[in-house]
């Protein structure tokens, strides 16, 4: 009995700290190729490969679930062994998760159609048109806190494609998204990007894609992760997988709103 005993204690405190009853849940969006489900039914994409390397340096475990980005928002806030791949940081945000570092980066663009140029050098200048983008995206709550509402100059869409079915239909004016997968995007749709420009680049828009943990995930495990994150940057881990998924590096201030993005005044190429 008293072996048993010291036998329960010894498990206690020695037994390692990434053993779970629970693995933890890493979620996102559909958005290849950063996070998406392969052929045979996988999460893969670069920033799961990241988060695997991630998980492996950290010496934890983790399984992966790629679904629409509000179920995915919903999970994060309430599932306490859940962490998205890549979620933008805004003030509102910030008290709500435990952020853990910059995966990747994504630019907004007002875009509109190249042969229906409008001329839009302020957010201001496009309360006057109707301007779409997709529901429970971190897009549409910045668009409502700079005033627009959706009974009068904002349309939000429930996925990408009927996204750009509204911009090519001459439903609205104006598309809100990133350029990640923009290309992609627009010839899943049946679209070409040669038929689009960049309008209005958003440069108070957060840009940092950053790997955020719901409160309750015990810190231990949060700064291992951190620090596991760091690390694979500092070996060079993380730039061998982005290039193996021919993405660009991200530059080290990318999560500055001020850093220096040039600010279109006129439609842009693509």
């Amino acid at each position: 009995m008293r072996c048993t005993l010291y036998i329960l204690v010894y498990l206690a405190l020695f037994w390692p700290k990434h053993s779970h009853a629970q693995p933890l849940t890493f979620v996102a969006e559909d958005l290849p190729p950063y996070h998406y489900i392969d052929k045979n039914g996988n999460a893969a994409g670069a920033l799961v490969d990241i988060t695997k390397a991630i998980l492996h340096e950290a010496q934890l475990s983790g399984q992966f679930e790629i679904m629409p980005m509000a179920r995915a928002y919903h999970e994060l806030k309430n599932n306490p062994l859940a962490l998205m791949m890549s979620l933008l940081q805004t003030p509102e945000r910030q008290p709500q998760f435990t952020w853990l570092g910059q995966l990747y980066f994504a630019d907004a663009y007002l875009i509109g159609l190249k042969n229906l140029p409008h001329q839009v050098e302020s957010l201001t200048d496009a309360k006057g048109l109707k301007v779409s983008t997709i529901r429970g995206y971190s897009s549409a709550h910045y668009l409502q806190k700079e005033g627009f509402q959706e009974d009068k100059n904002l349309v939000l869409a429930s996925h990408y494609k009927q996204l750009w079915d509204l911009l090519f239909k001459q439903r609205v004016d104006l598309v809100m998204t990133n350029t990640m997968t923009l290309k992609k995007e627009l010839k899943n749709s049946g679209y070409s990007v040669n038929q689009v420009s960049k309008m209005l680049h958003i440069d108070r828009f957060p840009s940092a894609l950053q790997l955020v943990a719901n409160k309750h995930i015990p810190r231990n495990i949060c700064q291992r992760l951190a620090k596991a994150l760091q690390k694979i940057k500092q070996t060079g881990m993380y730039e061998k997988i982005l290039t193996r998924w021919q993405l660009a590096i991200p530059r080290q201030h990318i999560a500055s709103q001020t850093d220096n993005i040039p600010h279109p005044r006129q439609p842009a190429q693509l």
